[in-house]
């Protein structure tokens, strides 16, 4: 008779972005041992998370662990978890500003004997939920390169300065994450390269990526509304794109984008292959990227969240998208000339 799996694990992470999936691969490095490979992974949007908290109840089963890994459920999601007699222990460990603020002086309802352990481990000081993962869970092994690198490339990319951080960033940008056995298979081969190997490599993207960047930020368009409580609507410049597409350069341009218009702001928007609306906020930290974004959740009943320099919202459709963001062009139209006066 085989060996039976034991102690099964379930990682839901920030789905389709590089720090979520090279957060659930440390931990199941981390776990491996204990879980005989016994794990579901669950990639989670919080614009639309429903799928996902649906198939994590599906997995729970007697003595799982549950981690959220670069996401952290909603407060009444956690309560329906912390309910469970069946989970052994909940752990949250994330890096986003708004994930703190949600669930600062949490207390899991009260159920009984059965109630899971429960670790909150969010430092919004730290860049990258991977690179606090690993120091978390890892501590007496050297990480590979690429961790150091997704630090300096999450949110903003403020970390990234040189022309080769740049370079590297792309390369690792340009592989496929688009599910976690890719994901993974991604970061194998990313975590056996130097960081020189990756910049090397990654020049020629970023070349290409500076072109088609100039192009898309001349000339952008604009949204007019009230971006923080108590303050006069301002021209904001807003843009049509997926970030992943330009690298991470994209942030720093934007930021200039937002200080040339006097705003200090810029927004940078897509619909997501559900039909979702992401919309994107860069700022230098002033305005606060983050407070930005809980205005925008409280006026328009949206979801999102992020850090001081950078931050994302989320609408259910484009066309709740456009009935709050009404895209208005750079310039004004050239008025046709009026009409001969009868004579």
């Amino acid at each position: 008779m085989g060996k039976q799996a034991k102690n099964p694990l379930i990682i839901v992470y920030h789905a389709d972005c590089i720090d979520g999936c090279a957060a659930a691969w440390v931990v199941s490095m981390a776990q491996d041992a204990k879980t005989k490979n016994n794990i579901t992974y669950v990639p989670y949007e919080h614009f639309n998370s429903v799928p996902a908290k649906d198939k994590i109840r599906a997995a729970i089963s007697s003595g799982a662990e549950l981690y959220f890994v670069d996401i952290t459920p909603a407060k009444h999601f956690l309560n329906e978890l912390m309910s469970s007699p069946k989970l052994k222990a909940v752990h949250i460990l994330d890096h986003h500003k708004s994930a703190a603020k949600a669930l600062k002086d949490y207390k899991a309802p009260v159920t009984g004997n059965n109630t899971p352990a429960l670790e909150i481990h969010i430092d919004p000081v730290q860049s990258s939920a991977t690179k606090m993962i690993w120091e978390h869970l890892l501590p007496a092994e050297k990480p590979p390169a690429i961790i150091d690198l997704i630090a300096l490339m999450d949110g903003s990319a403020e970390g990234l300065k040189t022309p080769e951080d740049f370079a590297a960033a792309a390369f690792a940008d340009s592989k496929d994450i688009r599910n976690i056995d890719r994901a993974f298979k991604t970061l194998r081969g990313l975590a056996g390269l130097s960081f020189n190997e990756m910049a090397k490599r990654g020049a020629p993207i970023v070349e290409d990526q500076t072109a088609r960047l100039n192009d898309l930020l001349e000339n952008a368009p604009f949204v007019r509304l009230q971006i923080l409580p108590d303050t006069e609507p301002v021209n904001v410049p807003i843009v049509n794109a997926n970030v992943r597409h330009f690298g991470r350069q994209i942030s720093g341009r934007l930021v200039d984008l937002g200080k040339k218009s006097g705003t200090g702001v810029a927004f940078i928007w897509f619909v997501q292959k559900t039909g979702a609306v992401t919309l994107s906020i860069r700022t230098d930290g002033t305005p606060d990227a983050c407070a930005i974004a809980a205005h925008l959740r409280h006026t328009m009943g949206i979801t999102g969240g992020g850090h001081q320099d950078n931050a994302a919202v989320h609408f259910s459709s484009i066309f709740e998208f456009a009935k709050h963001m009404p895209v208005q062009t750079a310039k004004p139209a050239v008025k046709p000339p009026a009409p001969p006066s009868p004579s």
